[in-house]
């Protein structure tokens, strides 16, 4: 009963700002797939910090480095998330709703909305767990995951984040010939 009426109260909340919602939703995209393009960063390296922002909001995971981050980055738009959330934020804060993409199921039960929140919380608990015990701590992939900057601080412990480089597109004879041309 308790699911059913913050469903409930989501929907009646969501109906007026859909709106806003939509306006939020544009903006967030145009700014997470335009934006990457034209600075040649790869949308994914944004997953974590994206996941991190969302788990803050509906308390799943406190991350306030991750939300001031999160302002300050061109490729991610606050006032987009927090007008497409709005509606499941208030209904967060009134009733505990929490949203599928901001929840952490059960083992086995992940989605691919959800499977990147169990993931987070497993590796912040391996890196309290272990990071007294280490001298490094290397992380492939990390994307604009702050992580790295929370658990090892003031602590003796070398941390190196290893991210491909962004590859130039090949050379092939059509874009050879055009650029001989000139």
């Amino acid at each position: 009963m308790r699911k059913t009426i913050q469903l409930l109260l989501f929907l009646i909340v969501q109906i007026p700002l859909v709106p806003m919602a939509t306006i939020g939703l544009v903006l967030a995209i145009y700014k997470e797939y335009a934006v990457p393009k034209r600075l040649g960063i790869s949308p994914t390296t944004l997953g974590a910090t994206k996941n991190k922002w969302l788990m803050h909001y509906f308390g799943t995971r406190p991350d306030e480095a991750t939300v001031n981050f999160f302002k300050w980055l061109p490729v991610e738009s606050q006032l987009g998330y927090l007008a497409w959330s709005s509606a499941a934020i208030i209904a967060n804060r009134v009733t505990g709703f929490t949203p599928s993409f901001a929840a952490v199921p059960e083992p086995g039960t992940e989605t691919l909305a959800t499977f990147q929140n169990p993931k987070t919380l497993e590796f912040d608990r391996i890196m309290e767990g272990y990071v007294d015990q280490v001298e490094q701590v290397v992380v492939m992939g990390a994307g604009f995951d702050l992580r790295v900057l929370e658990f090892p601080a003031e602590k003796n412990v070398k941390v190196f984040e290893l991210d491909p480089k962004k590859r130039s597109k090949p050379k092939t004879r059509e874009t050879e010939e055009s650029g001989n041309r000139t």
